[in-house]
């Protein structure tokens, strides 16, 4: 055996830990590989069950209260208004200021049925004397969504009925701009309704 050999043998010696045991009797050694051998149960590991994972709490940014309100009316004030703006066109009076005369013929469907535009309204506000009308079902001509006429005065016309009074229902007839009086236009009554629904059927 060589010197180099000898040392290094000495140095794995001196560092064996069990060094100072004494060496086991070979009938253990032969017991032990026999309990070894027939073994043969798995051999698991107890798995530690993870702890549970804390909740991740989402925060979000607090709104103020004034943009809240500012964005909450920006999305209800169109709906509430049913969309765009509505179309307004103006309507004259006939000559005279009256919508009907003592000395015109009785209403017949076919002189409802000449009209140009046709057309219920209901009063939505007067103003003055201008009275704005909210169109509410077309028969004829193209009619916007709502029309301007000047009030009837009750004191200088010769109008068979009251002027317009807000919130009430209206037929009117129209030619040439103008409101067609002798009849045609006048309070949403069963009379009126039935001659309408006569001059414009279905």
């Amino acid at each position: 055996m060589h010197d180099d050999d000898r040392a290094l043998r000495n140095q794995l010696r001196a560092a064996d830990p069990a060094r100072a045991l004494p060496p086991a009797s070979p009938t253990w050694l032969d017991h032990r590989m026999e309990q070894i051998m027939t073994d043969q149960s798995p051999t698991t590991t107890p798995v530690t069950p993870k702890a549970p994972r804390p909740a991740f709490r989402r925060w979000m940014p607090v709104v103020g209260v004034a943009a809240a309100l500012a964005i909450a009316a920006a999305i209800v004030v169109p709906l509430a208004l049913g969309g765009p703006e509505p179309t307004v066109e103006a309507l004259k009076l006939p000559m005279g200021g009256g919508l009907a005369s003592g000395s015109c013929l009785v209403l017949e469907p076919a002189t409802v049925a000449a009209q140009e535009q046709a057309f219920a309204a209901t009063v939505l506000q007067i103003r003055g004397d201008t009275v704005l009308l909210e169109v509410t079902e077309r028969f004829a001509g193209d009619v916007a969504d709502r029309v301007e006429v000047t009030q009837v005065n009750a004191m200088t016309s010769d109008f068979s009925g009251m002027p317009f009074e807000a919130g009430q229902n209206y037929l009117v007839g129209a030619r040439n701009g103008t409101i067609t009086s002798c009849g045609v236009t006048g309070p949403d009554s069963a009379e009126l309704r039935a001659v309408y629904d006569a001059a414009f059927p279905g």
